[in-house]
């Protein structure tokens, strides 16, 4: 009989949630542009985005996004949609970066310029996209919880009691990490899991994948995992002077809860919600694996 050790697990975050993509509204200003410092004033994006969160930028005002220089799009047109990693300062200015690594790191070599414009304020919509799921570092421990609820459908004509009719399952759990805010590549730090519980209008909805073992990391077995849809229901952190700071994370599961002997599948992202399962190799689509 084999015996793993916890040391074998991981947990992988995905900020949002397939099942729940919202988005916000607002409107940008030639006022709400700062070119050289490469923000952009958004409502509300203090209270539901987090540095390193991807998001979709979209108007319908026939000028397009005239803030950000046309060279940033293919067409090398001004068009109506971009994505973009955020930086957010502590006024909720937004700066523009191509990769998760540049943003969570402020890397302002990699930044994307803006213009300043004039005219009317745009209309712009900013919706929270559910980029892949990233290895949430730091973690000590977490705790998974599945189950199924006893429903009684007896009848008054029954000789027996029976108390059991295809339940509903549900799921919660808690996850144990050292506090921390800086982040190493594409590893993301326990404050960005503690900061989702802050996203007022948005919702704290995230997917997350609780590995009991990661072929990855350990070539020599197989990998199992838990993939849930859960939000955030209480952050909890302990500061004693003799330790490091620990903060505890609970949340409970509002979607699909599986326990999966596989590694995750991959998925094209559409201009839709819908997802397009990838089961085979597809090179000739333009899949985004990583990010």
């Amino acid at each position: 009989m084999a015996f793993f050790l916890g040391n074998y697990g991981a947990v992988a975050f995905r900020r949002g949630s397939q099942s729940a993509i919202t988005k916000i509204e607002s409107t940008v200003g030639p006022d709400d542009v700062t070119t050289f410092l490469n923000r952009v004033s958004f409502d509300k994006s203090v209270d539901n985005f987090i540095t390193g969160d991807r998001i979709d930028l979209a108007t319908t005002d026939s000028r397009g996004l005239v803030f950000i220089p046309a060279s940033n799009w293919s067409t090398n047109q001004t068009e109506d949609s971009f994505s973009a990693y955020v930086n957010v300062n502590e006024a909720g200015g937004l700066r523009l970066f191509s990769s998760f690594s540049a943003a969570v790191n402020n890397d302002r070599s990699q930044e994307i310029a803006l213009q300043s414009f004039t005219g009317d304020p745009l209309p712009v919509t900013a919706e929270l996209l559910d980029a892949g799921a990233n290895t949430l570092g730091n973690v000590v421990s977490y705790e998974l919880n599945a189950t199924r609820e006893a429903i009684d459908v007896t009848s008054l004509s029954d000789y027996f009691r029976n108390q059991y009719n295809a339940g509903l399952l549900s799921g919660s759990g808690r996850m144990e990490c050292l506090f921390d805010y800086t982040t190493n590549g594409v590893v993301e730090p326990p404050l960005a899991v503690m900061q989702s519980i802050q996203r007022l209008d948005i919702g704290c909805s995230f997917d997350a994948y609780f590995y009991l073992t990661d072929e990855e990391l350990v070539p020599d077995v197989k990998t199992i995992f838990y993939s849930v849809t859960a939000v955030v229901t209480q952050v909890g952190v302990t500061v004693s002077n003799n330790s490091a700071i620990n903060a505890t994370i609970d949340f409970v599961a509002t979607g699909e809860m599986r326990l999966i002997f596989a590694r995750p599948s991959e998925y094209i992202l559409k201009e839709d919600t819908d997802r397009i399962q990838v089961e085979q190799s597809v090179d000739f689509l333009l899949k985004e694996v990583t990010d």
